[in-house]
């Protein structure tokens, strides 16, 4: 009975692992990270840049990563060219639906450009983005000039 008992357990172990994935690993299992200059009704970037203009709507910083059985709060800081905190933004991402087969979590953040600050503050702009207070990834882009990476 105790050995009937104990491979239940590991069963248990086993299959709640392939079910929830991120929990039992130290890193975000990311699959997609871009900028954008809009997103759609379904959260899916368009327009996808790394160089805006000062006459674009906005920045979007958008990302997606495979979801697990708990929510995470997302941040995003937005840093000017001269290397100082613009902006940050929040979002909580759901722990994953069964029922609707939603395996993924997308998230979005944008600074508005046309007629605010940053369309005067051309150059090379980064966004610091971070998973329940880790750093996930900084992605650069520009406003007014040429993108070159490095």
């Amino acid at each position: 009975m105790k050995k009937i008992k104990f491979l239940l357990a590991i069963l248990a172990v086993i299959s709640t692992a392939s079910l929830g994935g991120a929990i039992w690993f130290p890193f975000v299992p990311l699959s997609d990270l871009t900028m954008a200059k809009s997103v759609n009704p379904n959260w899916d970037p368009i327009y996808r840049t790394y160089t805006f203009s000062p006459q674009d709507d906005q920045a979007v910083s958008w990302i997606r990563f495979a979801r697990d059985l708990r929510p995470h709060e997302l941040e995003w800081r937005w840093y000017a060219p001269n290397g100082q905190l613009y902006a940050r933004s929040f979002a909580v991402v759901p722990p994953k639906d069964f029922s609707s087969g939603d395996w993924e979590g997308k998230a979005w953040s944008a600074i508005q450009i046309r007629g605010c600050p940053p369309s005067m503050m051309e150059g090379t702009w980064r966004v610091d983005i971070f998973r329940d207070w880790m750093k996930v990834r900084t992605v650069s882009f520009n406003i007014g000039s040429q993108y070159v990476s490095c």
